[in-house]
C-alpha cells in the first residue's frame, strides 16, 4: 500500500511551494485552483484518512504514466450552471496524508526537506479540526511549521513568490477569525510542545554551502536548545502569517462520489475573502484577473473583512435562516424550490425580499453603505434561487437559536438604536425559528435530541414516532418523516427563567403541552432573546421599551405558529393586507402585533385597536388557565377590540384619539348632528304616540 503520492524527481519536489492540510471540498473547488492559477504548485495533505490520496492513485492508473511525466495529479470539480453541470480537472502536485506515521514521515522527512520554496500553507480541515489546540490537525500543522523553522534556519528553505519573504497561511473553514485563532494555537504548542525541546538534529552536518553552516550554525542551532520555544515563537511571529478569512462558495458532493468530487454553485464575487494588511500574500493572488475568475479577494485595509463577514452574516445567512426554518416546517426540503415559481414560494420569495428591503438593508447601510449592500444581496439572490443547486432545508436549520442572534438579532438591534421600525417580518422570521424548537411535548431529550412536529399536523398526532422507510437522514443523528409529520433537532441554549432556574430553551417551551395565549409565552421569549449564546440582544435602558414591544409581538407569531395557524395562512395575511396588516403589509411595523400595553399593564386610557389575533385564528379556540395576568390579558385585548360609537362625540376626552372633536368644523357637524337626530326623534316620539293613542 503506497504512504505518498510525491513526485520522486529533485526538480519536481524542488518545484513544489504550496501545502494544503486537510482535503475539504472547499478547498479544493475554490483556493487550490487559484493557486494554480497564480503558478504555484500545491500538494494535498489529508490529516487522517487517505480517500484522497487513493482518488488521485486510482485516477493516475487511468491515465497511464504518459500524462505524469512531470508528475502532475488531477482531481474533478463539478460547478452547476442552470442549463448544464460542467467538470473541471484540476492540478495538484502531490498527495498524501498526516494520519499514519509512515505517511507524515514521508512528508517531513522525504519531501519538506528538499523543497526550496514555501509560500502558502492552507488549512481546509473541518470546523473540528479548530475546535482545539489539541486537535490533530492543529498539532499536524505545528509540526510542519516548526520543520520549516528549522529549515529555514539553517538556508534551505526560503518563501520567493510572497512580497515580504513570509509564509501565509490561509483557513477556508468558516469560523470567524479563523487565523487569528490558529496563530493563538501555535503560539500555545510553541510554548508546551516544543518547549525544552532539543533543537540539534541531522541538520548539524549538513554539508550545504551557506554561510550559517558549519560552526556558525552549530553555535546558533545551541543557542536555539538554551532558548527553548522561545526562537520558534519568535519564527511564527516574523516569518508566518496567519491571514483570517471569509469563504462563501456553497459545495457539496457528486453524488456517489464518497465526497471526492466537490459539486458547487457558480463562483460567487467572494467565494474567498483574505485579508491581507501588510501585503504579505503573493502578489499574483492578489490581481484583478484571480479575482473574477476565482472569486478570491484580497482586503488590505482595516476593516474591510470584518464589513464583508457582517454583510455575509446580516444579508446572505440572515436570509438563509429565516426562510429555512419556513421551508423545513413546511415540508420543502430544498431551497432550490424558491425558482419554482410557485405560487407558495413566490410568497416566500416576497418575504424575503421585503425583509432585506425594509430591514436589512436600513439596518446596515449606514455602516456598510447602501450600494455594497444592496449587491451583497442581489448576488446572493441569484445563487439561493439557483433552480440547479439547492441545500437541505432541514441541515440549514441546525443551531438555529445561536445563528437567529449571529445573523438576525444585529439587524434588530441597529434598527433600534437608529429609531427606524422593526417590521413583522422580523418577527415572523424570529418566531418560525423558535417555532421549530419546540418539542413535541415535555419529554426530555433523548441523547440530546428533540421531536417536533411539521406545519399542517397536529402536535398530538406526531407522538407515535416510528422509524420506517420514509424516515430520511438530514444531519448526524437526525431525521425526519414527512408522512408521519415529525423531524428531530438538536438546541443547547440554556436560558434562566425567574420560576423555573436554568433550563434548555425546547425543554421550556416543550412545557406547554396545549395551545397557549401569547402572555404566558412571553417570559421564556425574553429571556431567550436576551441570551447571549441565544437573540443576544440588549436589555439595557435603551433598548427595554423596543424590547418589550419586540417580546409581545414574537409571542403574539409564535402563539399563533403553535395553535396550528399555517405558515402560509400568516404570510397571506400580511401579503394580502389583512387583519392588522391592512395598512402596511409585509411593512406593518411590529406594535401591530402586541395584544396588551407594551409594559404588559391596563392603566392607559382604553380605545379602540384591532386584535392581532384574527377571528379564525385557532389561539382564540385554546383554553386558558384561570391565572390573573392571562385573565386580564384576555379581557383587556377582547374589550379594546370592540367598536364603541358614541354620536355625542364631545363626551369623549382626548385620550380616545381621533374620537375626540372640536373646532367650528366638528360643532357644526355636531350642531347638525344633533338637530338631525332631535327631528328623528320628535318624528318617532309623533309616530309612538299617534299608535296609542
Amino acid at each position: 500500500m503506497i504512504q505518498s503520492l510525491f513526485p520522486s524527481s529533485p526538480n519536481d519536489i524542488a518545484s513544489i511551494n504550496a501545502i494544503c492540510i486537510g482535503s475539504g471540498r472547499f478547498l479544493r473547488s475554490v483556493l487550490v485552483p487559484a493557486l494554480i492559477g497564480c503558478q504555484l504548485k500545491p500538494i494535498i495533505l489529508q490529516t487522517r484518512g487517505r480517500s484522497f490520496m487513493d482518488y488521485c492513485h486510482e485516477r493516475l492508473l487511468q491515465n497511464g504514466d504518459n500524462q505524469n511525466k512531470d508528475f502532475i495529479l488531477t482531481y474533478e470539480v463539478d460547478t452547476v450552471f442552470q442549463s448544464k453541470v460542467e467538470t473541471e480537472e484540476i492540478k495538484c502536485y502531490g498527495a498524501g496524508t498526516l494520519g499514519t506515521n509512515e505517511g507524515k514521515e514521508a512528508f517531513l522527512s522525504n519531501l519538506l526537506p528538499n523543497m526550496k520554496s514555501l509560500s502558502i500553507i492552507a488549512v481546509g480541515v473541518t470546523e473540528a479540526g479548530l475546535s482545539s489546540v489539541t486537535s490533530k490537525a492543529m498539532q499536524d500543522l505545528a509540526d510542519i511549521l516548526y520543520a520549516c523553522y528549522k529549515l529555514q534556519a539553517n538556508g534551505s528553505l526560503k518563501c520567493e513568490e510572497n512580497s515580504n519573504g513570509k509564509i501565509c497561511v490561509i483557513c477556508t473553514d468558516n469560523v470567524p477569525n479563523s487565523g487569528s485563532l490558529i496563530q493563538t494555537y501555535m503560539f500555545d504548542i510553541a510554548g508546551n510542545k516544543f518547549d525544552k525541546t532539543s533543537q540539534t538534529d541531522a541538520s548539524d552536518t549538513s554539508t550545504d554551502n551557506v554561510s550559517n553552516n558549519g560552526p556558525n550554525k552549530k553555535r546558533r542551532v545551541d543557542q536555539d536548545s538554551d532558548n527553548g520555544a522561545s526562537n520558534f515563537r519568535i519564527f511564527l511571529e516574523q516569518n508566518v502569517v496567519f491571514h483570517d478569512t471569509m469563504v462563501d462558495r456553497i459545495t457539496s458532493q457528486r453524488e456517489g462520489s464518497n465526497g471526492m468530487v466537490p459539486r458547487a454553485e457558480p463562483v460567487p464575487s467572494k467565494a474567498l475573502v483574505i485579508e491581507d494588511l501588510n501585503g504579505d500574500l503573493p502578489k499574483q493572488l492578489t490581481m484583478q484577473s484571480i479575482r473574477e475568475k476565482y472569486g478570491v479577494v484580497a482586503r488590505t485595509k482595516p476593516g474591510q473583512l470584518t464589513g464583508d463577514i457582517a454583510l455575509k452574516l446580516r444579508v446572505a445567512n440572515g436570509t438563509h435562516t429565516a426562510i429555512a426554518h419556513v421551508l423545513a416546517l413546511s415540508q420543502l426540503l430544498m431551497t432550490d424550490v424558491l425558482s419554482s415559481g410557485q405560487d407558495k414560494t413566490e410568497l416566500l420569495m416576497k418575504y424575503l425580499d421585503s425583509l432585506f428591503t425594509h430591514q436589512i438593508l436600513p439596518g446596515a447601510q449606514e455602516s456598510f453603505g447602501l450600494e455594497e449592500t444592496k449587491a451583497v444581496y442581489e448576488d446572493w439572490r441569484q445563487r439561493l434561487t439557483h433552480p440547479k443547486f439547492g441545500l437541505s432545508s432541514f441541515f440549514i436549520t441546525q443551531n438555529g437559536a445561536q445563528k437567529c442572534g449571529i445573523r438576525i438579532s444585529p439587524t434588530v438591534s441597529d434598527l433600534i438604536l437608529q429609531n427606524k421600525p422593526v417590521t413583522v417580518t422580523t418577527i415572523f422570521a424570529i418566531a418560525a425559528i423558535l417555532r421549530f424548537l419546540t418539542p413535541i411535548n415535555a419529554k426530555k431529550s433523548v441523547n440530546g435530541i428533540y421531536t417536533g412536529w411539521l406545519d399542517g399536523f397536529k402536535r398530538e398526532c406526531s407522538e407515535k414516532i416510528v422509524s420506517d422507510k420514509d424516515t430520511v437522514s438530514y444531519a448526524d443523528g437526525l431525521s425526519y418523516n414527512l408522512r408521519q409529520g415529525w423531524y428531530e433537532f438538536r438546541c443547547s441554549c440554556e436560558i434562566m427563567t425567574d420560576n423555573k432556574g436554568p433550563k434548555l430553551l425546547p425543554d421550556l417551551l416543550g412545557s406547554f403541552e396545549s395551545v397557549e395565549q401569547p402572555i404566558r409565552y412571553e417570559e421564556i421569549i425574553r429571556s431567550y432573546l436576551t441570551k447571549n449564546d441565544g437573540g443576544n440582544l440588549s436589555d439595557d435602558s435603551d433598548f427595554k421599551d423596543s424590547l418589550n414591544v419586540l417580546v409581545k409581538a414574537v409571542s403574539t407569531i409564535y402563539a399563533r405558529m403553535v395553535a396550528g395557524d399555517g405558515f402560509f395562512k400568516l404570510l397571506h395575511e400580511m401579503n394580502d393586507r389583512q387583519s392588522v396588516f391592512d395598512e402596511g403589509g409585509f411593512e406593518s411595523p411590529f406594535n401591530v402585533l402586541i395584544d396588551t400595553t407594551p409594559g404588559g399593564g391596563t392603566s392607559r386610557p382604553l380605545h379602540y385597536r384591532r386584535s392581532p389575533l384574527p377571528n379564525d385564528s385557532l389561539v382564540l379556540k385554546a383554553k386558558f388557565d384561570a391565572d390573573p395576568a392571562t385573565i386580564k390579558s384576555i379581557v383587556f385585548s377582547e374589550v379594546s377590540s370592540v367598536s364603541a360609537i358614541d354620536l355625542h362625540t364631545h363626551l369623549l376626552p382626548p385620550s380616545h384619539g381621533a374620537l375626540c372633536l372640536w373646532g367650528i368644523d366638528e360643532l357644526l357637524t355636531y350642531v347638525c348632528h344633533l338637530l338631525s337626530s332631535s327631528v328623528i326623534f320628535y318624528f318617532l316620539l309623533k309616530i309612538c304616540f299617534s299608535h296609542f293613542h
